[in-house]
Protein backbone atom coordinates (compact mmCIF):
# COMPACT_ATOMS: atom_id res chain seq x y z
CA UNK A 1 0.00 0.00 0.00
CA UNK A 2 1.36 3.38 -0.98
CA UNK A 3 0.88 6.08 1.66
CA UNK A 4 -0.67 9.33 0.47
CA UNK A 5 -0.10 12.74 2.02
CA UNK A 6 -3.44 12.40 3.88
CA UNK A 7 -2.29 9.07 5.39
CA UNK A 8 0.98 10.58 6.60
CA UNK A 9 -0.90 13.50 8.17
CA UNK A 10 -3.29 11.16 10.02
CA UNK A 11 -0.44 8.97 11.24
CA UNK A 12 1.51 12.04 12.39
CA UNK A 13 -1.55 13.37 14.23
CA UNK A 14 -2.11 10.02 15.95
CA UNK A 15 1.59 9.84 16.88
CA UNK A 16 1.47 13.35 18.36
CA UNK A 17 -1.72 12.56 20.31
CA UNK A 18 -0.14 9.37 21.62
CA UNK A 19 3.05 11.12 22.73
CA UNK A 20 1.16 13.95 24.44
CA UNK A 21 -1.36 11.60 26.10
CA UNK A 22 1.49 9.49 27.48
CA UNK A 23 2.73 12.58 29.33
CA UNK A 24 -0.53 12.49 31.31
CA UNK A 25 0.78 9.93 33.76
CA UNK A 26 1.44 8.86 37.30
CA UNK A 27 4.96 7.51 37.87
CA UNK A 28 5.26 4.56 40.24
CA UNK A 29 8.29 2.93 41.88
CA UNK A 30 10.32 0.56 39.72
CA UNK A 31 10.26 2.72 36.59
CA UNK A 32 6.66 1.96 35.62
CA UNK A 33 3.90 4.46 34.99
CA UNK A 34 0.17 4.63 34.45
CA UNK A 35 -0.69 6.94 31.53
CA UNK A 36 -3.32 7.93 28.96
CA UNK A 37 -1.28 6.92 25.90
CA UNK A 38 -3.01 3.55 25.71
CA UNK A 39 -6.38 5.30 25.56
CA UNK A 40 -5.25 7.10 22.41
CA UNK A 41 -3.79 3.92 20.91
CA UNK A 42 -6.93 1.88 21.59
CA UNK A 43 -9.32 4.57 20.35
CA UNK A 44 -7.44 5.53 17.20
CA UNK A 45 -6.72 1.92 16.24
CA UNK A 46 -10.45 1.11 16.45
CA UNK A 47 -11.48 4.21 14.51
CA UNK A 48 -8.72 4.37 11.88
CA UNK A 49 -7.55 0.76 11.51
CA UNK A 50 -4.33 -1.17 11.94
CA UNK A 51 -2.08 0.80 9.61
CA UNK A 52 -2.79 4.19 11.18
CA UNK A 53 -3.11 2.83 14.72
CA UNK A 54 0.04 0.73 14.53
CA UNK A 55 2.29 3.35 12.97
CA UNK A 56 0.85 6.16 15.10
CA UNK A 57 1.34 4.10 18.28
CA UNK A 58 4.88 3.05 17.35
CA UNK A 59 6.04 6.55 16.43
CA UNK A 60 4.18 8.32 19.25
CA UNK A 61 5.36 5.95 21.97
CA UNK A 62 8.95 6.05 20.75
CA UNK A 63 8.76 9.84 20.51
CA UNK A 64 7.57 10.04 24.11
CA UNK A 65 10.44 7.82 25.25
CA UNK A 66 12.96 9.86 23.27
CA UNK A 67 11.78 13.25 24.52
CA UNK A 68 10.87 12.06 28.02
CA UNK A 69 14.26 10.61 28.89
CA UNK A 70 13.18 6.95 28.72
CA UNK A 71 15.52 6.07 25.85
CA UNK A 72 16.25 2.63 27.30
CA UNK A 73 12.64 1.73 26.37
CA UNK A 74 12.52 3.47 22.96
CA UNK A 75 13.03 0.37 20.81
CA UNK A 76 10.74 -1.73 23.01
CA UNK A 77 7.96 0.87 22.94
CA UNK A 78 8.20 1.24 19.17
CA UNK A 79 7.74 -2.51 18.67
CA UNK A 80 5.32 -3.26 21.54
CA UNK A 81 2.96 -0.32 21.06
CA UNK A 82 3.17 -0.53 17.27
CA UNK A 83 2.10 -4.17 17.31
CA UNK A 84 -0.59 -3.36 19.89
CA UNK A 85 -2.11 -0.69 17.64
CA UNK A 86 -1.81 -2.94 14.60
CA UNK A 87 -3.50 -5.86 16.38
CA UNK A 88 -6.39 -3.78 17.71
CA UNK A 89 -6.88 -2.14 14.33
CA UNK A 90 -6.77 -5.45 12.46
CA UNK A 91 -9.26 -7.06 14.85
CA UNK A 92 -11.71 -4.17 14.59
CA UNK A 93 -11.45 -1.85 11.60
CA UNK A 94 -9.04 -3.77 9.40
CA UNK A 95 -5.65 -2.88 7.96
CA UNK A 96 -6.31 0.32 6.04
CA UNK A 97 -8.36 3.32 7.08
CA UNK A 98 -12.03 2.26 7.05
CA UNK A 99 -14.46 3.74 4.57
CA UNK A 100 -17.92 5.15 5.17
CA UNK A 101 -19.30 1.81 3.92
CA UNK A 102 -17.45 -0.21 6.57
CA UNK A 103 -19.84 -1.22 9.38
CA UNK A 104 -19.28 0.33 12.80
CA UNK A 105 -17.31 -1.82 15.22
CA UNK A 106 -19.41 -3.43 17.96
CA UNK A 107 -18.57 -3.07 21.65
CA UNK A 108 -17.88 -6.82 22.13
CA UNK A 109 -15.46 -6.76 19.19
CA UNK A 110 -13.75 -3.66 20.62
CA UNK A 111 -13.37 -5.35 24.01
CA UNK A 112 -11.97 -8.53 22.46
CA UNK A 113 -9.45 -6.55 20.39
CA UNK A 114 -8.39 -4.42 23.36
CA UNK A 115 -7.92 -7.52 25.54
CA UNK A 116 -5.60 -8.95 22.88
CA UNK A 117 -3.73 -5.63 22.68
CA UNK A 118 -3.49 -5.35 26.47
CA UNK A 119 -2.19 -8.91 26.84
CA UNK A 120 0.42 -8.30 24.14
CA UNK A 121 1.47 -5.03 25.79
CA UNK A 122 1.74 -6.59 29.26
CA UNK A 123 3.82 -9.47 27.90
CA UNK A 124 6.02 -7.19 25.80
CA UNK A 125 6.73 -4.78 28.63
CA UNK A 126 7.32 -7.67 31.04
CA UNK A 127 10.17 -8.73 28.76
CA UNK A 128 11.35 -5.11 28.34
CA UNK A 129 11.39 -4.45 32.09
CA UNK A 130 13.18 -7.73 32.73
CA UNK A 131 15.81 -6.83 30.12
CA UNK A 132 16.27 -3.17 31.14
CA UNK A 133 15.95 -3.47 34.92
CA UNK A 134 17.53 -6.92 35.12
CA UNK A 135 15.04 -8.30 37.62
CA UNK A 136 12.27 -10.74 36.77
CA UNK A 137 10.63 -9.94 40.13
CA UNK A 138 10.38 -6.21 39.39
CA UNK A 139 9.22 -6.97 35.85
CA UNK A 140 6.50 -9.24 37.18
CA UNK A 141 5.46 -6.63 39.77
CA UNK A 142 5.18 -3.93 37.07
CA UNK A 143 2.60 -5.93 35.08
CA UNK A 144 -0.13 -4.53 37.33
CA UNK A 145 0.63 -1.01 36.06
CA UNK A 146 0.36 -2.16 32.46
CA UNK A 147 -3.03 -3.67 33.29
CA UNK A 148 -4.21 -0.45 35.01
CA UNK A 149 -3.06 1.63 32.03
CA UNK A 150 -4.88 -0.71 29.64
CA UNK A 151 -8.03 -0.65 31.79
CA UNK A 152 -8.01 3.15 31.59
CA UNK A 153 -7.58 2.85 27.83
CA UNK A 154 -10.54 0.42 27.68
CA UNK A 155 -12.86 2.87 29.39
CA UNK A 156 -11.86 5.82 27.24
CA UNK A 157 -12.02 3.82 23.99
CA UNK A 158 -15.42 2.30 24.79
CA UNK A 159 -16.78 5.81 25.35
CA UNK A 160 -14.97 7.63 22.53
CA UNK A 161 -14.56 5.17 19.64
CA UNK A 162 -18.27 4.76 18.76
CA UNK A 163 -18.75 8.53 18.67
CA UNK A 164 -15.58 9.13 16.65
CA UNK A 165 -16.47 6.33 14.22
CA UNK A 166 -19.77 8.02 13.40
CA UNK A 167 -18.21 11.49 13.09
CA UNK A 168 -15.31 10.28 10.97
CA UNK A 169 -17.46 8.24 8.60
CA UNK A 170 -20.08 10.97 8.24
CA UNK A 171 -17.39 13.43 7.15
CA UNK A 172 -15.69 11.19 4.57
Amino acid sequence: MKLKTKDIIYIGLIAALCAVATTIRIEVPGGAMVHMGSAVIFTTSIVFGGLYGGLGAAIGSALFDLLGGHTQYLFFSFIIKGICGLLIGLLTAGYACPTSKTPLVTIPRMVMAMVVGALWTAFGYFLAWWFVIGSITVAFTNIQFSVITSATGFIVAILMAPVLQRVFRRNR
